[in-house]
């Protein structure tokens, strides 16, 4: 079976286009590579934010209704997507939030990295951890974020599982990944399991995506953003989904 690179992009649903888009470029400072729609529901825009060159693995993209009801949290969910930031960059992204009045969480220690949770203008449990994986990434020249501290793509997504036996054993056996740390696969009550790819590295994708123009990013305003509730009511503001690369 050919390897599971890493994630691909992460799909979340938001509220209002404009809020979504002035806080992804304008606070965490991504570019927004692509504004499209939604397939199943073509009057929701489809928002594409990751680096200057839209590299697999750099891509959260969401779908903007603001007549969704909040998420509950609960079993069975996607309940935060973390973003990689460079090594030693955490203190000027904690300022830099909290100038912007995002409400911060406290810094805290995963695996040995440092990660600072917060939520999004809309309900989305966010967090920026520090790691050194080598991934594919360009720089946005056009960000409000130094180079050196941009946002680099995707990190993790957690899941809350009732039991993790069936989901352990389609992410180790389907997808090829493992489990890290903490005693193999022992029930862990209340505590956190991470999955990654076997050879190590993080969650970024093989491959390399089409070039994107650096001067022709699409317009920092949404026109006529949409309102629709979305295709079957099904989904709630700050839920996401994944896909694997």
């Amino acid at each position: 079976m050919k390897e599971i690179s890493g994630l691909h992009h992460v799909t979340c649903i938001s509220g209002d286009a404009q809020e979504n888009l002035d806080f992804y470029t304008g606070v965490l400072g991504m570019r927004m590579v692509k504004k499209s729609v939604n397939q199943d529901s073509p009057d929701t825009y489809h928002l594409f934010y990751a680096d200057a060159d839209g590299h697999p693995g750099t891509d959260i993209t969401f779908f903007p209704w603001p007549r969704m009801p909040a998420m509950t949290p609960g079993v069975g969910l996607s309940m935060e997507v973390s973003l990689a930031i460079p090594a030693g960059t955490l203190d000027y992204w904690s300022a830099r939030l909290g100038d912007a009045g995002v409400q911060l969480q406290g810094v805290e220690t995963r695996h040995g990295e440092r990660a600072l949770p917060f939520v999004d203008p809309h309900g989305l449990h966010v967090a920026l951890v520090e790691t050194a994986d080598v991934r594919e990434f360009t720089p946005w020249d056009r960000s409000d974020v130094p180079a050196e501290r941009q946002v680099l793509g995707l990190h993790a997504v957690r899941l809350w599982e009732r039991s993790l036996d069936e989901t352990a054993a389609f992410l180790t056996s389907a997808l090829g990944l493992r489990a890290r740390g903490g005693g193999g696969m022992a029930p862990l009550r209340g505590r956190r399991r991470r999955f990654r790819r076997a050879s190590g590295h993080s969650r970024t994708a093989a491959g390399r995506a089409r070039r994107v123009g650096r001067g022709r990013d699409p317009p920092r305003r949404v026109a006529g953003a949409r309102r629709r509730r979305g295709a079957g009511g099904a989904s709630a503001r700050g839920t996401g989904a994944t896909s694997a690369h």
